[in-house]
């Protein structure tokens, strides 16, 4: 299963359990005057999807597949994610989201 199967598999049942993610592109682009533009929430680190419980906390899943790993950055997002309160997963099967 690709990254991104896995991902709109994860919205489905995260929706369907009542909470509200969102996709969370990140990336950066180039103007036409050569300056770069980051773009996403939390660039670099921002996890895939971003979004709330159905009880009103945040919420962040970084998905991955095989063995990829978080990058360091990806790590401290869901870290402080989950600090302050809010549930931040990576998620490399469906399962690891039934906990949410």
């Amino acid at each position: 299963m690709s990254e991104a199967d896995l991902m709109r598999d994860i919205q489905v049942a995260l929706s369907k359990a009542g909470h509200r993610v969102f996709r969370n592109n990140i990336g950066l682009c180039m103007t036409s005057e050569g300056t770069y533009i980051k773009y996403g929430v939390c660039n670099p680190g921002g996890s895939d999807l971003i979004g709330w419980t159905k009880d009103g906390r945040f919420l962040a899943v970084e998905v991955k597949v095989g063995i990829r790993k978080l990058t360091t950055e990806q790590d401290n997002f869901l870290k402080a994610v989950n600090k302050a309160g809010g549930t931040g997963i990576c998620a490399r099967s469906i399962k690891d989201i039934e906990s949410i």
